[in-house]
């Protein structure tokens, strides 16, 4: 199998053949019109590896024409001069393209359903002088493939405004923003590593496990404590690793449990996998800051608990616990089905451990 090529269980989210053929059709229409390529003829063209081009989460650069990014909240970030932008994209499965957010100049994200090709993200030019970008996926199955920008005639890019740290955050879907309507960007993940003025990233995928060896909620069984070393998602069944000196983060917020909870995995076995995991991110981020978030609702909190003071007792300084009991109500609407926080819920969240993190880490 491609490792491009994806695993869908039993969540698959395959398209029917009709749908497949109309999008294939429509695609070959694309990018044969003439059109298309008088516009790019009139325009700059720049790669995925310009050096304005800041790149957060897992990329694969691979390919020096196509960047691929993947896991939910991937991003990159630029700045450009000229009065238009456009996203040269490919397509990830076959014909069909993926969910990306785009926000200019700091302006409120605006969505692009199943977006691939040529995506004209200024129908209306801006003003002249200088912009910014920045593209992120939705969720977990949107994978960026990108191919670059194209500007206006004489146009450059130019180095976008720089964020002097990167936190990292782990999970599962809590982390991810399921069930929010805007998943990663409304996710409590994202809204602490903006309010905090950092870099962030989301490894985290719906349904995942800590322990590995178990088909947690229907998924491949390749738990966090795994598939955090990979370069890919669950769907890739042959992922190479990850290369975790590509980006060092500053913190790492690792919130899991709730799904072992759930899948009645041996309260043992789930704490032990939990200090080997520590032990790793020790020896590949020796002066990281990891910090272990409490699952919501007692899931796992015992365990978790007692794994990070395994690990602070064998001399990691540099390992933090934090609890979230009390941070939702139910009652308040902070849920929308007893589990996943709602849109408010991830707000209140992220106040919560943005004022943890400053306090924990004297930020």
């Amino acid at each position: 199998m491609n490792k491009h090529e994806p695993l869908l269980p039993q969540r698959s989210f395959q398209k029917g053949r009709l749908f497949a053929f109309i999008a294939l059709l429509i695609a070959t229409v694309w990018f044969a019109s003439p059109s298309i390529h008088h516009v790019n003829a009139n325009m700059s063209a720049v790669g995925p590896d310009d050096p304005h081009i800041h790149y957060v989460g897992r990329w694969d650069d691979s390919v020096p024409d196509t960047y691929r990014g993947y896991w939910a909240g991937t991003s990159f970030t630029t700045a450009f001069t000229g009065g238009s932008v456009r996203l040269r994209l490919g397509t990830p499965y076959g014909p069909a393209g993926s969910d990306l957010y785009t926000s200019i100049d700091g302006e409120p994200f605006q969505l692009y359903k199943n977006a691939y090709g040529t995506v004209n993200l200024t129908p209306e030019p801006l003003s002249s002088g200088n912009h910014t970008l920045t593209v992120v996926t939705r969720n977990i199955r949107d994978v960026i493939v990108f191919k670059g920008l194209l500007l206006d005639e004489g146009a450059q890019t130019i180095a976008p405004p720089k964020r002097d740290r990167l936190i990292e955050f782990i999970g599962d879907s809590i982390t991810v923003g399921y069930k929010t309507p805007n998943v990663s960007i409304e996710s409590y993940a994202w809204l602490t590593g903006e309010q905090l003025n950092a870099d962030h990233t989301q490894i985290a995928y719906t349904g995942i496990c800590l322990v590995d060896g178990i088909s947690c909620n229907g998924l491949p069984p390749s738990g966090m404590s795994e598939q955090y070393f990979k370069l890919e998602t669950l769907d890739y069944a042959q992922s190479p690793a990850w290369d975790t000196a590509k980006s060092v983060p500053d913190v790492v917020v690792i919130n899991i449990g709730t799904n072992d909870a759930r899948a009645n995995i041996d309260s043992h076995t789930f704490q032990a996998t939990y200090v080997e995991f520590l032990e790793k991110l020790r020896q590949i981020y020796p002066r990281t800051q990891l910090v272990v978030l409490l699952p919501l609702n007692g899931y796992m909190n015992k365990e978790s608990r007692e794994a990070a003071t395994i690990r602070q007792k064998a001399g990691d300084q540099k390992l933090h616990i934090i609890a979230t009991n009390g941070w939702l109500s139910e009652a308040a609407g902070d849920y929308t089905d007893q589990l996943h926080p709602s849109a408010q819920g991830n707000i209140k969240m992220a106040e919560r451990l943005t004022q943890e993190l400053k306090t924990t880490l004297g930020w």
